[in-house]
């Protein structure tokens, strides 16, 4: 992903001129800078004022791991790690797309049965992997491995 320069975030900034387009740019343009996961898991979780906590109940993840993770002493956690995690902090579809490929995974792929059921419970707000996982097991499918 290509940073943009100062001078075209200025021209963009420049036509802003309601509160929403300005929260718009703000949530896109805060979102480029992370390096790694766990940077933007952090991110995330302070954004949605979330706790460790509900992260961990939610995402069924071992808890020492976890803080691994948001500690920074684990960079590059596995797929289905990751898609836990953005499962328990409550992310967006497009939010996990983004956290999928800070974490050099592969993204959600729109023709992988798996991954559009994934999809589809993201976007229903089951927001708990034991859920998801349920769905993924009533059709026969490989659950996410916490």
């Amino acid at each position: 992903m290509e940073k943009d320069t100062t001078r075209t975030l200025s021209k963009a900034l420049e036509k802003i001129h309601m509160s929403e387009e300005a929260d718009q740019f703000i949530e896109k343009h805060s979102q480029s800078d992370f390096a790694y996961f766990y940077e933007y898991l952090n991110w995330i979780i302070a954004k949605k004022e979330l706790t460790t906590a509900e992260v961990i109940t939610r995402s069924g993840v071992n808890k020492n791991y976890v803080y691994n993770i948001l500690n920074g002493d684990k960079k590059k956690p596995g797929r289905d790690k990751i898609l836990a995690l953005c499962i328990g902090a409550r992310m967006s579809y497009s939010e996990t797309q983004r956290a999928l490929e800070i974490g050099n995974v592969a993204p959600l792929y729109p023709k992988d049965e798996r991954d559009v059921r994934i999809a589809v419970g993201i976007n229903s707000g089951a927001g708990d992997v034991m859920k998801i996982n349920l769905i993924l097991d009533e059709y026969g499918l490989e659950p996410i491995n916490v």
